[in-house]
């Protein structure tokens, strides 16, 4: 698996590093620890368009960021990844995706904030870029654990996406997977609006309810079923109500560190970069976001081992089990 890890010294980044030592990678990975050094006059004026010139780079900034790299390169040694270094110079956003492609990297690893002057934003311009253009899936960071991971799941080939990711490169097997798919709650009728109807009125929303949650269930437990079949120690809860919302409240209560999603539900527009579920997600959970959209090839041989047995945690939901 190709891994390009963008990092700049900030907490976010020190926090990626880590996590990416705590996966589970397969054999033979390859992981490009890149930092970019912006040019010295775009620092001091970034309004101000320009090609930067030569010797325009701060070198006490690329110097700096060469002994972020050394200390990247120190946190994952002893892993079974094989690790490049490169300090790139231009604009972050721009560049970390123009190497993903070069690199034909299959998981971009970026913190969710870098080093500028916004720090109490959940997320920073250079990872929101990132993960609309960048090729391949992206997991933004902002926690160096992930001991707990929430799938969120639709149906959508998006969502299917997240699941063949996972099932094809395993890198959280390790962990406890909660599947979770919010059903669409429907409007219960106006009592005013009814007249003489209102029974059959009612029986007819109480019907669409039950198959609201049934097509839910089936979701959830298919996706939990494909994870278990491929070792995950899965299961999986259905919950009603806004999506995004759900989603983080989800990870919330099962204290998931890391939330997975596809880029675009069944209600995305296919030409927007990324979905509104997904974007709320990524811009309002304190937990790490793992965003999927592109289709992927299967990575690991195939595994006979069953799912371990978790433990008991509250459900989400009426159709938890």
């Amino acid at each position: 698996m190709r891994i390009l890890l963008a990092l700049d010294g900030s907490p976010s980044s020190d926090a990626a590093c880590q996590l990416v030592r705590s996966l589970t990678w397969p054999s033979g990975s390859v992981i490009q620890a890149v930092a970019v050094a912006e040019p010295a006059a775009e620092l001091l004026a970034p309004l101000v368009v320009s090609a930067p010139t030569v010797g325009s780079y701060d070198q006490q900034t690329s110097d700096e960021l060469e002994l972020v790299l050394d200390t990247a390169a120190a946190t994952l040694d002893g892993t079974t990844l094989s690790v490049e270094r490169a300090v790139l110079h231009g604009r972050p956003a721009t560049l970390i995706v123009e190497r993903a492609a070069e690199f034909r990297a299959e998981l971009v690893v970026i913190g969710s904030r870098g080093r500028g002057p916004l720090t109490s934003m959940l997320l920073g311009s250079v990872s929101a870029e990132v993960v609309d253009h960048a090729p391949c899936p992206v997991l933004v960071v902002r926690a160096p654990v992930a001991d707990s991971v929430l799938v969120a799941v639709d149906g959508s080939p998006s969502a299917q996406s997240a699941i063949a990711y996972l099932t094809a490169n395993r890198i959280l097997a390790n962990r406890a997977v909660e599947v979770l798919t919010v059903a669409v709650g429907s409007d219960r009728p106006e009592s005013s609006s009814l007249g003489v109807f209102s029974d059959a009125a009612f029986d007819v929303f109480e019907e669409e309810r039950r198959s609201e949650r049934r097509h839910a269930e089936a979701i959830a437990a298919g996706a939990a079923q494909r994870l278990s079949d491929e070792g995950y120690r899965a299961r999986w809860s259905i919950s009603t109500g806004h999506a995004a919302h759900e989603i983080i409240e989800a990870a919330r209560c099962f204290g998931s560190g890391l939330i997975v999603v596809g880029s675009r539900g069944h209600t995305g527009l296919t030409r927007i970069l990324l979905g509104s579920v997904a974007r709320n997600v990524l811009l309002h959970s304190g937990a790490s976001v793992l965003i999927v959209r592109e289709p992927v090839r299967r990575r690991w041989p195939e595994r006979t081992r069953q799912p371990e047995e978790l433990p008991t945690r509250e459900p989400v939901g009426a159709g938890a089990h």
